[in-house]
């Protein structure tokens, strides 16, 4: 089990990824929304839920994601927040997921029973590029951090915490 007491806030991660890699995450923060049926469905939730959060600061899939995570938090408080770097936690992600990847969002709830995992990219996403050739999947991906998809991001995330 994860000790969540261990991870930093949000906030704190910002910092750290900031002196490390420049303000890039702050600025995909920054320009993250919520569509109005997202923030709609958070106000149902009335239980708390833990979110574990994997990520470096210079992974681009991270900059993508991680905004979403933490606007759904701003969205409802029962959502908290705990950042981890994937170092030193290769081996509880390869318990709780099958695989060491980033970023990799778990959510627990109040009990720290297991609820969902989000990993590297959204499930939809990885559907899509299983007919592709190298190229087509990496304009795909390319597209995904340009944020063409930023919708199947939200859903899923979304879908973990509820």
């Amino acid at each position: 089990m994860i000790n969540l007491l261990k991870g930093l806030t949000f906030e704190a991660y910002l910092e750290k990824s900031k002196l490390e890699h420049g303000d890039i995450q702050l600025i995909a923060y920054n320009s993250t929304n919520l569509s109005s049926s997202t923030k709609d469905s958070l106000k149902k939730l009335t239980s708390v839920i833990n979110v574990a959060i994997f990520s470096e600061g210079y992974c681009p899939d991270c900059i993508v994601t991680l905004p979403f995570i933490k606007r759904m938090a701003e969205e409802n408080k029962n959502i908290n927040l705990f950042c981890f770097p994937k170092s030193g936690y290769e081996n509880f992600l390869e318990e709780y997921t099958g695989q060491s990847r980033i970023p990799t969002i778990i959510t627990f709830d109040s009990e720290m029973n297991p609820k969902g995992a989000y990993i590297e990219f959204p499930k939809k996403l990885l559907e899509m590029m299983t007919s592709l050739k190298i190229e087509e999947k990496k304009d795909l991906v390319n597209d995904y951090r340009q944020g063409k998809y930023n919708h199947l991001i939200e859903d899923e995330l979304l879908n973990i915490i509820l």
